[in-house]
């Protein structure tokens, strides 16, 4: 057991999710060509110095966004060293911004909700009341009260919140009339498009892409408890009950295609799966991230709902959240009183809409306000607000990211690719990443 926790250690995870966009690294507007801090280059090789920034008070700040959303952000950094003289925010976008982040000394990063426990822990993320209070913004009162799960702990504030990430449930009108609200309804989807016949099923399952939140809908819906203490706790009759359904939906009720590829649970909807290009999909549970693509490629046929009650009778939304934080090791006044200054400057509704514009769902409440008020402009946004109260993040304990890696890889494709799985089989694996997430949760 041992040599399964080493080998998961190995391969640390860098965060970079399609949330936050895929590919190389690119620079903000302003800051093209800039240097990482600590004299690092960026991925473009460059390692000349920011002209913006001289005679400025500079703070680093690292992000993953590298696909459609980094625009957005850009838009907000850039703006903020266009308002004023005094600090300049030297941006860089990087799919391995994590990595990055710990070796080269960033004053600030993006960093994910379900992240902040375990860099909280390490002590790597400094409190920051004291720039909320510079910045003149509430925590208590600006945002969305689920923000207190993951950036609040018993010694402080820990993150300046960004936005949630819901699953999203999109649908074709022309293979859905009315979107289905539970399972029977997919029963009678499937029904109605002939799936076994016609190759066109409901939903699709694929081995990767989004099958995190796959599982999560799974459990959450299920209403199982799978956290114990520190770690995560998977050998147990309800969460393989929980799995079994997943197993169940594939291979006895034919809901999905069986043997879906990478991303065919989003594929398959669009049309562009490569590997099974004979199967389409009616509706895709993914993220809002993906709505531009999937707007351009379907049109008024694009239809956004809310996530079905597949498994059971409990609401529950996997999702994820964007924050702001701010490196252990800033202790310069002069950048803490930037940081503070780039807070409030990002935190006003009419610079945050910037965020979105990028698809994404800002959980400043101000800014909440004035999305909600337009929903035709920001339709996921919208619908994702709905879900707010009933989403599931993964939980603030440590090393939270490695502990899943079992389930994501091992469980996940037992499930998927066994067609006579038995519990005995599933709940052997489900033993498996009990255990090695309990060894991980004590690293």
């Amino acid at each position: 057991m041992k040599k399964c926790v080493a080998l998961l250690l190995a391969g640390v995870m860098v965060l970079s999710l399609t949330a936050c966009g895929g590919g190389g690294g690119s620079q903000s507007a302003n800051t093209a060509a800039a240097p990482a801090a600590g004299g690092a280059q960026t991925e473009a090789g460059s390692s000349a110095a920011s002209a913006g920034a001289e005679g400025k008070t500079k703070i680093t700040f690292i992000n993953g966004f590298t696909g459609g959303d980094g625009p957005f952000m850009s838009k907000i950094v850039d703006g903020f060293n266009e308002s004023q003289d005094q600090y300049f925010i030297e941006q860089l976008q990087d799919s391995d911004h994590y990595t990055k982040f710990k070796a080269d000394n960033f004053d600030m990063l993006i960093i994910h909700a379900d992240w902040i426990s375990t860099y909280h822990a390490l002590g790597l993320l400094r409190e920051v009341s004291d720039i909320y209070e510079k910045a003149g913004i509430s925590f208590e009162n600006d945002f969305h009260p689920i923000t207190q799960t993951y950036a609040k702990y018993d010694d402080g504030v820990f993150a300046f919140p960004l936005d949630l990430y819901a699953e999203t449930f999109f649908y074709n009108k022309e293979l859905v009339e009315t979107p289905p609200a539970n399972y029977a309804d997919l029963i009678a989807l499937r029904d109605k498009l002939d799936s076994e016949n016609s190759q066109v099923y409901p939903i699709g399952l694929p081995l990767t892409g989004d099958h995190q939140w796959a599982w999560m809908t799974a459990l959450g819906q299920s209403g199982c408890n799978w956290v114990e203490g520190e770690h995560i706790k998977m050998d147990t009759e309800e969460v393989c009950d929980a799995f079994m359904k997943v197993h169940d939906l594939i291979y006895v009720d034919h809901l999905s295609a069986a043997g879906l590829g990478d991303q065919d649970h989003y594929n398959t909807f669009v049309n562009e799966s490569t590997d099974n290009a004979n199967v389409k999909v009616a509706m895709s549970l993914t993220g809002p991230w993906k709505y531009v693509t999937a707007k351009e490629i379907l049109g008024d046929n694009l239809g956004i709902g809310t996530l079905p009650q597949i498994y059971g009778d409990t609401p529950c939304v996997p999702a994820g959240g964007h924050t702001f934080a701010v490196s252990a090791d800033v202790t310069d006044e002069a950048k803490l009183e930037g940081i503070a200054a780039f807070m409030q400057y990002a935190y006003q509704p009419d610079v945050m809409l910037n965020w979105a514009d990028a698809g994404q769902a800002p959980i400043h409440l101000a800014t909440m306000e004035q999305v909600k008020a337009d929903p035709e402009k920001y339709p996921v946004a919208n619908v994702n607000y709905g879900v707010f109260d009933d989403a599931m993040i993964l939980p603030a304990i440590y090393n939270i990211r490695e502990q899943v890696k079992y389930v994501n890889a091992n469980v996940w494709s037992l499930v998927l690719q066994t067609p006579d799985l038995t519990r005995e089989q599933l709940m052997e694996e489900l033993k498996n990443a009990t255990e090695i997430a309990t060894e991980l949760s004590e690293q």
